[in-house]
């Protein structure tokens, strides 16, 4: 049970959660903790790779990237699925 609790405050204390709706999955970030002053000020994200296809078709490396964005576009983008932008047909 302990360790159940800790896995679920890892996913909220990382700001990701995952929808299930059906077959549609739904990815909501939560870019509340790179809003702080202090994160603002330092403006540093990992290396690690989780690739996000945002609303605006730019892949994010990973949900921290994304939240910059996000913040400097004044919270207007939304994720549309996890993975790489697929090029769209122009």
């Amino acid at each position: 049970v302990e360790k159940m609790k800790m896995f679920f405050l890892a996913i909220l204390v990382s700001g990701y959660f995952s929808y299930v709706f059906g077959e549609m999955t739904f990815t909501v970030i939560l870019c509340n903790y790179y809003q702080k002053k202090s994160v603002q000020r330092e403006h540093t994200c990992s290396i690690r790779a989780s690739p996000l296809c945002a609303s605006n078709n730019v892949t994010y490396p990973n949900s921290c990237v994304f939240c910059f964005a996000n913040i400097a576009l004044n919270l207007t983008l939304t994720v549309q699925y996890n993975g790489i932008c697929r090029k769209s047909a122009s």
